[in-house]
C-alpha cells in the first residue's frame, strides 16, 4: 500500500488542530500526519507535541505557501508516495482523504482537488474573490485543458512526481494560483472531485475582507510571473 502524508499547516489554530488531528487518526490509524506550526503566537505547537505526531515549526509566521511547501520537503526527504495537505482550521473533512485517494489512483492523475463548487456554486463568498476565483477558474481550464472550479482550495493530494516537484519552489502569499499554474503549464494532470467544506470552528480566516479584494489583483500578477518565468526560461 502507498505511504500516505497528511500535511497539516497551521497557524494560531490552537481552538482547532486538536479536532484536527484526532478526526485524521480516526479515518486511518495508517495515515501519518506532520503539522507544521507556521510560527503561532498561541497554543497550536503545545497541542500538536501532545497529539504525538510529528512537528516541524518555523520560528516565524512564513505564510501558507511556505508550510505546505516545508510539509512537501519532509514528504520528499521521507519518501513517501503520496501527500495530502489538509488544513488546520477544520473546514476540510478527513473522511473525504479516500475519496481523493481513490480518484488519483483510477484516473493516474498527478494531483487531486477537492472542489466546494462542483455542486455547491461560488455561494457565501466574497463578491471581490468570487471575481478572481471565476477569473482564474477559466483561464486555468483552459490551460489545463480540463475543468477547475475550486482555485482557492487547500484540501489537494499530490503524488510523488508532483510533490517533488513542488517542494522546488512554492509561492508564499496566496499559494493556490501561481501552484496550480505551475503544475498545468509542466503538464501535470489535475482533477477535482466533489467535498464539502465545513464551517471554520474558532480562530479567524487569512481571508479578511481586504484580502478578498487583493485576490483578483493577486490572480493577474500570478498569471503573469508564470508566463515570464517560462517565457524567459524559453528563451534561455
Amino acid at each position: 500500500m502507498d505511504r500516505l502524508l497528511v500535511i497539516v499547516p497551521a497557524f494560531n489554530e490552537q481552538e482547532n488542530i486538536a479536532n484536527v488531528l484526532q478526526q485524521i487518526h480516526n479515518v486511518s490509524s495508517a495515515f501519518d500526519i506532520v503539522v507544521v506550526n507556521d510560527g503561532s503566537d498561541d497554543d497550536t505547537e503545545t497541542i500538536a507535541k501532545k497529539a504525538g505526531v510529528k512537528l516541524l515549526s518555523h520560528p516565524i509566521n512564513l505564510g501558507a505557501g511556505s508550510a505546505i511547501q516545508t510539509g512537501l520537503k519532509y514528504a520528499v526527504k521521507e519518501k513517501y508516495d503520496l501527500a495530502v495537505v489538509v488544513d488546520g482550521d477544520g473546514q476540510h473533512d478527513p473522511k473525504d482523504i479516500p475519496k481523493l485517494v481513490e480518484a488519483l489512483k483510477t484516473t493516474s492523475s498527478d494531483v487531486v482537488v477537492g472542489s466546494r463548487f462542483l455542486a455547491n456554486g461560488l455561494r457565501d463568498i466574497h463578491w471581490a474573490r468570487r471575481i478572481g476565483i471565476f477569473l482564474f477558474a477559466k483561464i486555468a481550464s483552459f490551460i489545463g485543458r480540463c475543468r477547475i472550479t475550486d482555485t482557492t482550495s487547500g484540501f489537494r493530494l499530490f503524488n510523488q512526481r508532483a510533490t517533488r516537484f513542488l517542494a522546488k519552489e512554492i509561492p508564499f502569499d496566496f499559494p493556490d494560483a501561481d501552484m496550480l499554474l505551475s503544475l498545468l503549464f509542466s503538464g501535470y494532470k489535475i482533477i477535482e472531485v466533489p467535498v464539502e467544506i465545513r464551517e471554520r470552528q474558532g480562530g479567524r480566516s487569512m481571508y479578511s475582507t481586504l484580502r478578498s479584494i487583493y485576490y483578483p489583483f493577486k490572480v493577474m500578477i500570478a498569471i503573469s510571473a508564470v508566463l515570464l518565468r517560462r517565457l524567459f526560461k524559453g528563451g534561455g
